[in-house]
């Protein structure tokens, strides 16, 4: 019998320890958890960015990056970026509260992020739940954003369309397993709703942002060496905390899309 330990009510859970790792063969098993916590942990594991890649196809094809600044693909693999920080370097990655790759099509679906070194304390990642957050806004609201699509663009607000990593989502999906309803917008990548212009879009896109993340919504999930975590960027923010200056810390991230 697996060991599942919810990190809270609305989102996340650990599966297994690090001292009884769940077998990485065990798919439907993680689907599910996948399905039900929206936010999987699974401590113990032992990866390489090969493995990584290889355990990323039960979720979907990969997702490949572009070339940017700052994009670096881990053992040569176009399909897997490393998120690093070396002691004097920047840091790769999303700030703020963000789903990865929504300004594709398709966009991503599945997040598996592997640590493989950490800070002794600090590097956090925060998750919210669009789910719950929808289901706790009025009638009223939930069927007027049902009719919404968003435009998500690469090079986000304040900026033109980029000419190719643009692309119109439903701002309210419905999970295929559980069926139920949640938001999906974020304020790295929306530019606007589509059929207005972005200074009309700008208020409500603002306040559903603040709605996702109220703490309510939000589970947090600590780093350890050996640890996979996934998650589902349809129904889920988050946000990688960025209080560790000066200490190493390099992770392995696959999106299936």
């Amino acid at each position: 019998m697996v060991e599942v330990t919810a990190l809270a009510a609305p989102l996340g859970a650990v599966l297994g320890s690090a001292e009884d790792p769940v077998p990485l063969s065990e798919i439907e098993l993680i689907r599910g958890a996948l399905a039900d916590h929206l936010v999987v942990v699974l401590p113990g594991q032992t990866m390489d960015p090969h493995s990584l890649d290889a355990f990323m196809d039960a979720f979907g094809p990969a997702h490949i990056h572009h070339e940017d600044q700052g994009v670096v693909h881990a053992a040569g693999l176009p399909s897997v970026l490393e998120l690093r920080r070396d002691p004097d370097g920047a840091l790769f990655g999303g700030s703020g509260w963000h789903a990865d790759a929504t300004f594709e099509d398709p966009c991503g679906k599945i997040t598996g992020l592997y640590a493989e070194t950490v800070p002794a304390v600090g590097g956090d990642t925060l998750f919210a739940s669009s789910i719950a957050a929808f289901e706790a806004l009025s009638p009223g609201m939930q069927q007027m954003l049902a009719g919404l699509d968003a435009v998500h663009s690469y090079d986000g607000p304040g900026r033109p369309d980029h000419p190719r990593l643009t692309a119109a989502q439903p701002v309210v999906g419905q999970h295929p397993a559980s069926g139920r309803r949640g938001l999906y917008v974020n304020n790295m990548f929306v530019t606007r709703f589509d059929g207005m212009t972005s200074e009309e879009s700008r208020p409500l896109l603002d306040f559903l942002e603040a709605h996702i993340t109220r703490p309510e919504f939000t589970c947090r999930v600590r780093w350890a060496p050996g640890q996979l975590v996934l998650w589902d960027n349809r129904f889920t923010l988050h946000y990688p905390v960025d209080d560790f200056d000066r200490q190493p810390r390099l992770l392995y991230r696959r999106i299936a899309v």
